[in-house]
């Protein structure tokens, strides 16, 4: 998981239901590249983060709920990535569909392990169920579906189980809590770290060995 270029790695994004309304996103950057997973219409996909009119960055914040829909001349964008709405196209760009796709948004790679969301800037490479092994991603399938209630925030303690992949730490506590600490990748402001602390839906719910 960590050779190779971070244009080539998986990185945990979010959970799935960060991303399960509609309009629902949430961005990152992998060195100088923003990236931005988004619901459209019921389709979850990823970009990059950059409108290919005039290349400013579509979503500014971490985390939101808004078309994909450019702030700089209102582009917006379906969820092939295609441009569809674009202001004053008659008169100022009179492009037909060919010349739409050719416009269309730069696709990120977008995986799920369980309700875990990993992303990537490559378009192509291992799956993420290679980079990770059989065993690894059949066991974060298995704790991201057993504990899937947020609550309080928690910080692990030392007797606690501690499984690292990629940007990601899962601190699992014996009576029964998960906390996810997902690290900013490489080039990413802090503001792209995110924690989550998950619990059991019941109370007598049974840890996956």
């Amino acid at each position: 998981m960590q050779n190779g270029s971070p244009e080539n790695r998986w990185f945990h994004l979010c959970m799935a239901d960060d991303l399960a309304s509609p309009n629902a996103f949430v961005t990152t950057r992998v060195g100088v590249v923003p990236l931005v997973a988004q619901n459209i219409k019921g389709r979850v996909v990823a970009f990059r983060n950059v409108c290919t009119h005039r290349f400013a960055v579509i979503h500014g914040e971490p985390a939101g709920c808004g078309p994909l829909r450019c702030p700089y001349h209102g582009w917006s964008f379906d969820a092939d990535g295609v441009p569809v709405g674009l202001p004053f196209n008659p008169t100022d760009f009179q492009l037909e569909a060919e010349g739409r796709r050719r416009l269309a948004l730069h696709p990120a790679s977008l995986a799920r392990c369980g309700r875990l969301v990993f992303i990537r800037v490559a378009a192509d490479g291992p799956s993420l169920e290679e980079e990770l092994g059989a065993a690894l991603f059949a066991r974060l399938a298995a704790l991201s579906e057993t504990f899937p209630r947020r609550g309080d925030a928690l910080e692990p303690a030392e007797d606690w189980e501690h499984i690292k992949v990629a940007n990601l730490r899962l601190h699992l506590s014996p009576d029964g809590v998960l906390v996810l600490h997902s690290a900013a990748p490489p080039g990413a402001d802090q503001c792209f770290s995110r924690a989550i602390t998950l619990y059991p839906a019941t109370a007598d719910a049974e840890l996956p060995a």
